[in-house]
């Protein structure tokens, strides 16, 4: 999965797979002055983020035939702030390039830059979440591919996965990034994002904290308010 997105972006292969604004409809919430409080709302979601554990998944674009992109994402160090109505978590992301037979390395580059590991540190406020959606991940790169101009382009992923996937109409997602690619020193880098999202391997799973997100979004002051977003 952190879109910040959740989708690969190898970039010594030219990928560049970018989540874009998707027009599928926010899953149906209770209103906000029913169902749980915030405070149970928010254990819920860190209890079920802290659960999901390691999810992988093998990635394939169709202008690279014969590459595979294989990665592992694990979400860990929840901690859910009703207070403040803020999540923290770190991820953990490892990518792997299998290149097809007979493919050669790019000036410069060695077997051990096939790899890279990322640890991502991320804070959401739900005050500022505007949408909630559940997404498959093929869906949005090849959703990207097309606002980038190159809908020839097609991106498949095995097994399926699901990605919970927060939207806002600014970048109000910050991350901090600490990025290894082979034996390289070490990238760091903050970013914010309009995006970010939680990777499942399950759409029901996907769809439970996807609602309970809803939910905390309400009772927090978040969701479109002034116009529609998307």
């Amino acid at each position: 999965m952190r879109m910040k997105y959740r989708l690969f972006s190898v970039l010594a292969f030219g990928f560049a797979i970018a989540a874009y604004c998707q027009q599928s409809a926010p899953l149906p919430a209770k209103p906000a002055d029913s169902g749980p409080t915030l405070a149970a709302t928010m254990q819920f979601i860190q209890e079920k983020l802290s659960e999901v554990g390691k999810v992988g998944m093998e990635q394939t674009q169709s202008n690279y035939p014969g590459f595979r992109i294989r990665g592992f994402f694990h979400v860990s160090d929840v901690m859910a702030d009703p207070a403040a109505c803020t999540l923290h978590t770190t991820t953990t992301k490892e990518v792997t390039i299998d290149r097809p037979s007979g493919a050669t390395l790019a000036p410069g580059e060695t077997a051990e830059d096939s790899h890279t590991s990322s640890v991502i540190t991320d804070t959401i406020s739900f005050k500022q979440v505007e949408k909630v959606t559940v997404e498959k991940v093929p869906d949005l790169a090849n959703q990207g591919n097309v606002e980038a101009g190159h809908p020839e382009i097609i991106v498949t992923v095995t097994p399926p996965v699901f990605v919970v996937q927060m939207w806002a109409s600014s970048a109000v997602f910050s991350s901090h990034t600490s990025s290894r690619t082979g034996k390289q020193a070490p990238v760091e880098k903050d970013a914010t994002n309009k995006t970010d999202g939680f990777d499942f391997r399950d759409e029901e799973s996907a769809n439970h904290v996807a609602r309970a997100m809803i939910h905390a979004m309400e009772l927090c002051g978040g969701g479109v308010t002034k116009k529609e977003l998307f």
